[in-house]
């Protein structure tokens, strides 16, 4: 048995060129994953999900974001959006 070259389905895709894909290394792959994914805290997916007994990090977000801004009119349109409270400046 020999090991084909590209994926086995590669008869329903005629028209996309096979793509070479340059050698990383484990630690710049999981580097660039970080990057581009900030805020993931790292959890598994089976501990994931509603805890009932504390506030999570989005909660508390949530809160200074209330505590900062306020659902009003925009425009003579009668439009709403989200608009920052200036007298609430971070004083850090």
């Amino acid at each position: 048995m020999t090991i084909k070259e590209g994926i086995s389905t590669m008869h329903k895709y005629q028209d996309r060129p096979m793509v070479s894909y340059e050698s990383i290394t484990l630690t710049d792959r999981a580097t660039a994953h970080s990057n581009r994914h900030p805020s993931d805290s790292n959890r598994p997916t089976n501990r994931r999900g509603v805890t009932w007994n504390k506030e999570g990090k989005s909660a508390k977000k949530l809160k200074e974001f209330y505590k900062t801004h306020v659902y009003t009119f925009v425009d003579k349109d009668m439009n709403k959006a989200w608009v920052r409270i200036a007298g609430k400046e971070e004083e850090e």
